[in-house]
């Protein structure tokens, strides 16, 4: 969606009626586009030759004539905000034109400034994209404008504005230049090897690269996080088979009114859950969805029949991209069963959010070993609903701790995950190699340390594409 030279016009105001309705253009015919169609009442605004004075910002009070050609003396009152080239949000020469929000006075007016030479309807976006080509914005802060746009609380608003003060983009600047001096200091070495001049010992590179690793990875932690707030939180009980995630499912859907395609199939015989079901439920204003999974199985057993064998192994293979998927995990452990192997072991959590559950405690005794003061968790029972309201309160609690309160909108959490993830590889596998004197190849590292810096570059729209420019500006409406 690269521009040209055309001047591009927009309705830049909401739909629909109201007081005032907004016309934007932008481009170096701009001014000259509505010569014909509006007159000043201020005649200190014009020139020599009789048009407005282009030489600094202006706003002017007049009148315009929306119909043009088809009623050339039918004028609306109009005010004109005008903005040199360097001065406006697009960095080109910038027209608004605030009128009455009668949508047949804006219309007609969009109309005739389409006929006039060199203008035409702005694509989606188009405005902000200007702005970010004439490096007016960078990727991030163009991103923050979709983000206040589509706020729907103060916080999301504030984040929005946060971000587009330029805050984000400092930190990966900030991020990017102490990278390029390591690797600056690590590829002066290579121009006095004969010398034996060290400019960066492996131990320094090692500090300094570990440091930024740890930056970033809590930028990454902090941008899943936004993430989140883009969609429901995925909360997924996850146990052995048999041990009551499937009740458990129930009883929560029944006590707090969640939304499902139906209930969980419970049964005695285990491993009767294979397919995943979900709910949206919503605890004290906090919406999530609840997901059923298979039991977590140590092996597939040798005399099970082919088709079952293959079942359950599909099952366990969609449990791990569950598992991925989840915000929050709710480990589910049998009450009624004193010695339980730690399940966590067969299955890779990583570093997702856990919250313990004892189940089927209505038939728990004082002999039994799973302590509640063992281990801290939540104790229920699907049978008499005992917990159910505390489990309900638990995941709301955990749920607020872990989504966390940051400064990046979601469209730029989503665009920097995969960057941030390959950023964080390449320094891994350059601390790797540093931490190897055998292996230890300076090339290799300051190879890797490229790629980091190439990333991060990504991130901040340092470097960037025509396709990723698309994806990005096209979700914004037109006029913006």
């Amino acid at each position: 969606m690269m521009t040209n030279d055309d001047t591009i016009v927009a309705q830049a105001s909401a739909h629909g009626n109201g007081a005032r309705g907004i016309v934007r253009l932008s481009g170096s015919n701009s001014l000259s586009a509505i010569k014909a169609l509006f007159t000043t009442l201020d005649s200190s605004t014009l020139d020599e030759q009789g048009d407005i004075d282009s030489s600094k910002s202006r706003v002017i009070n007049g009148w315009f004539a929306p119909w043009f050609e088809d009623a050339p003396k039918q004028k609306v009152r109009c005010v004109l905000f005008f903005w040199p080239k360097g001065h406006g949000f697009t960095g080109e020469q910038a027209v608004e034109l605030h009128l009455p929000g009668s949508p047949p006075i804006l219309d007609a007016t969009i109309r005739s400034l389409c006929a006039q030479n060199g203008v035409r309807l702005a694509n989606r976006g188009e405005f902000t994209l200007r702005s970010f080509l004439n490096g007016k914005l960078d990727l991030t802060q163009a991103e923050a404008i979709l983000g206040a746009i589509d706020a729907s609380s103060d916080h999301e608003l504030k984040c929005a504005l946060s971000q587009l003060s330029g805050t984000i983009s400092q930190k990966f600047v900030n991020l990017r230049s102490r990278l390029l001096d390591v690797l600056s200091e690590l590829e002066a070495g290579f121009d006095f090897t004969e010398e034996d001049i060290e400019f960066l010992s492996a131990v320094q590179a090692r500090e300094k690269i570990s440091v930024l690793l740890d930056e970033i990875d809590q930028t990454l932690k902090e941008s899943k996080q936004n993430l989140i707030r883009d969609r429901f939180p995925r909360v997924l009980l996850l146990g052995r088979p048999n041990v009551g995630k499937s009740s458990l499912f129930n009883s929560l859907v029944d006590r707090f009114n969640g939304k499902t395609a139906g209930a969980a199939l419970v049964a005695e015989v285990a491993g009767t859950t294979r397919d995943y079901l979900e709910a949206e439920l919503t605890i004290h204003g906090v919406s999530f969805t609840l997901v059923d999974s298979a039991g977590v199985e140590q092996e597939i057993l040798s005399e099970q029949s082919v088709v079952d064998h293959e079942s359950r192994e599909l099952a366990q293979f969609v449990l791990s991209s569950e598992i991925k998927r989840a915000d929050l995990l709710l480990l589910c452990y049998d009450s009624t069963i004193s010695m339980q192997e730690l399940f966590t072991e067969t299955v890779d959590i990583q570093s997702i959010p856990t919250l313990r559950v004892v189940t089927k405690s209505d038939s728990i005794d004082s002999s039994t070993m799973f302590r509640e003061s063992q281990t801290e968790s939540v104790r229920t029972s699907a049978t008499t609903g005992r917990g159910i309201e505390k489990l309900g309160e638990s995941i709301v609690e955990k749920l607020g701790v872990e989504m966390w309160d940051g400064e990046v909108v979601p469209a730029t959490a989503l665009r920097c995950q995969e960057a941030l993830r390959e950023t964080v590889a390449s320094l891994h596998r350059a601390l790797t190699l540093l931490e190897n004197e055998t292996l230890c190849d300076e090339s290799l590292v300051a190879s890797e340390l490229r790629l980091a810096l190439n990333q991060i570059g990504l991130v901040a729209g340092q470097t960037h594409s025509d396709d990723l420019l698309d994806r990005i500006f096209s979700r914004f409406c037109i006029g913006k």
